[in-house]
């Protein structure tokens, strides 16, 4: 799935892609910082952190946007169902929770929050 929505990844895209890390992304927003002032340009800048952002993914959203790519359907009904069909329950001092199911969010430790 990586490969085929590689090639539509903006090329500011630095999350997500194999040899890019946080220090690529910054060198990269130097770069043009320096570029657009040396050009005699201004350079105005606002960051934002989403908090927790994979824990707020709305797999509806998620699987409609994976349709318009080029992903065979078997792939999308494998993630959909993968999504769709979570559950979960917390551990505290031994006693667990009962089960929830999940309607947003990636999974812990899945492949899909990891490189996502």
């Amino acid at each position: 799935m990586l490969e085929i929505l590689q090639t539509s990844f903006d090329k500011y895209q630095f999350g997500a892609i194999k040899g890019r890390s946080t220090a690529h992304a910054l060198i990269s927003l130097l770069h043009e910082w320096m570029e657009t002032s040396d050009a005699g340009g201004s350079v105005r800048t606002m960051f934002v952190d989403f908090r927790k952002a994979f824990d707020h993914v709305d797999h509806n959203l998620l699987i409609s946007k994976l349709l318009s790519y080029d992903i065979p359907h078997c792939i999308i009904r494998w993630d959909h169902s993968y999504l769709s069909h979570g559950r979960q329950r917390v551990r505290v001092k031994g006693e667990l929770s009962a089960w929830t199911r999940l309607i947003g969010g990636m999974p812990q430790g899945s492949w899909l929050k990891a490189h996502g």
